[in-house]
């Protein structure tokens, strides 16, 4: 791998940008869909983008039982369930909140790593990011959450529920690392759609809804910026500066989360969310001492592979 210069730092800027604006065309499309038709809607469209991506590229698919079982884990896990389990999240949360509330994912890796694998376990470092992230959740949620009266706690803790998604399907996708990137991808989200689009359409029947074009458009961004070709920025990033250079974008997407939610939605974060912010940040950096390049392997988005 060579040296990050210029364009992969743009290119990483960009990656934080479509990710970290996704909180907020969420909150616009929950507004006027419901979370299992926003969620299939943008799956349903980041597969035909990458499928595309696949065409022109002339990818091959993943070869082997075990890559497609993966896949489908990974559709399932890292896809089909955060989108709805998020979506469901910001029909009663800020789209910032959100955003932070996802930062946790390394660190949620680094605890099923040490029981799942046999070159993740913990360490001092690890431990100690591990209970700054903890102290950073208890800040963001609220004290009163400990007690069970948070009003919005439910939809919190769909967000986390999320990311402890994300961070099963990160070491599931361990078994993809060997399999075409592109095509992995795209048959990951063909699987996730294969799995929500029904049930979208069996229990919401969205063809009764009341048509929304802002709704519509925030699904379209979602399906095509941070779904489909920000998989495609990622697959490039990974191929150029491997994985270790991409981990930064855990340090960079809930910022942005939280200023493309102020600039789209109005969205004045509390202090005690950036506070929050700041201790979560803090324990990822303290998880990656002198096990950055291991750990930010992991810390990788969900589906992503070695090689085209």
């Amino acid at each position: 791998m060579s040296r990050p210069g210029m364009i992969d730092y743009f290119l990483l800027i960009l990656l934080a940008l479509m990710w970290g604006s996704s909180f907020a065309f969420i909150k616009l499309g929950v507004h006027a869909y419901s979370p299992l038709v926003v969620a299939a809607g943008r799956i349903t469209l980041g597969a035909i983008v990458l499928w595309g991506i696949v065409l022109l590229r002339r990818g091959s698919l993943p070869k082997g039982r075990g890559a497609w079982i993966a896949a489908f884990m990974c559709g399932l896990l890292g896809n089909a369930i955060p989108f709805f389990l998020i979506s469901m999240g910001e029909t009663r949360i800020n789209a910032g909140l959100a955003a932070i509330l996802m930062s946790v994912v390394p660190l949620t890796t680094v605890v099923l790593g040490h029981f799942v694998t046999r070159d993740e376990k913990l360490t001092i470092g690890k431990v100690l990011g591990l209970v700054l992230g903890t102290c950073g959740v208890v800040v963001l949620v609220g004290p009163e959450t400990l007690s069970g009266l948070g009003g919005d706690l439910p939809y919190q803790l769909a967000v986390l529920v999320a990311a402890i998604c994300y961070a099963i399907s990160s070491l599931v996708a361990r078994h993809l690392r060997d399999q075409p990137r592109a095509g992995s991808a795209a048959l990951i989200l063909t699987f996730a759609s294969l799995t929500i689009s029904p049930v979208a359409l069996i229990v919401d029947q969205p063809w009764t809804m009341a048509w929304s074009a802002q709704g519509a458009l925030a699904i379209a961004y979602l399906g095509v910026v941070p779904t489909g070709l920000a998989m495609f920025v990622l697959l490039l990033m990974v191929a150029r500066t491997g994985a270790g250079f991409l981990a930064f974008n855990n340090y960079l997407v809930p910022a942005v989360g939280i200023l493309v939610s102020l600039a789209v939605l109005g969205e004045v974060p509390a202090p005690s969310t950036l506070i929050a912010m700041v201790i979560i940040l803090a324990g990822i950096a303290a998880a990656n001492i002198r096990f950055g390049a291991r750990a930010s392997a992991m810390a990788v988005a969900p589906g992503s592979a070695k090689k085209d």
